[in-house]
């Protein structure tokens, strides 16, 4: 218990912070790797969020529920979309096999969040086309 909150405090602050993109995400990522999945959600979102949270983790739990224990994690590039939208992608490796993930991070005046999550059993859905994915 204690290293969950002691990761949390540390994602929150980076993201309060207005810290780059990339390490609140892969964060998140660790946490659901040291901690398991539940994790990350929190780390991601603000408890004003709370709303987002539950949707995002129903869809989380519907794809991860049979996939077994978290064994890894891993980052890719992230990929700027204008001056204040960045997308991130990364995976979650099951024992089963892998969840794969993107996050749009916006950066407001400021401050900046996540504002957009996807998931995906298949990376075509998630990852950019000169990582497998499928064009758009």
């Amino acid at each position: 218990m204690k290293k969950i909150l002691i990761l949390l405090t540390l994602a929150c602050g980076l993201r309060c912070l207005g810290s780059d993109a990339i390490t609140t995400f892969r964060a998140g990522l660790q946490g659901a790797q040291k901690t398991g999945p539940e994790v990350l959600l929190n780390a991601w979102y603000l408890p004003e969020e709370a709303q987002r949270v539950d949707e995002l983790r129903t869809k989380f739990n519907a794809l991860s529920a049979k996939l077994g224990p978290v064994i890894d994690t891993e980052v890719f590039t992230p990929r700027a979309v204008g001056s204040r939208l960045t997308h991130l992608y990364g995976v979650i490796y099951f024992r089963k096999r892998p969840l794969w993930i993107r996050a749009d991070y916006y950066v407001g005046d400021g401050s900046g969040g996540f504002v957009h999550m996807e998931f995906s059993l298949k990376p075509e859905d998630i990852l950019p086309y000169d990582l497998g994915g499928t064009a758009n």
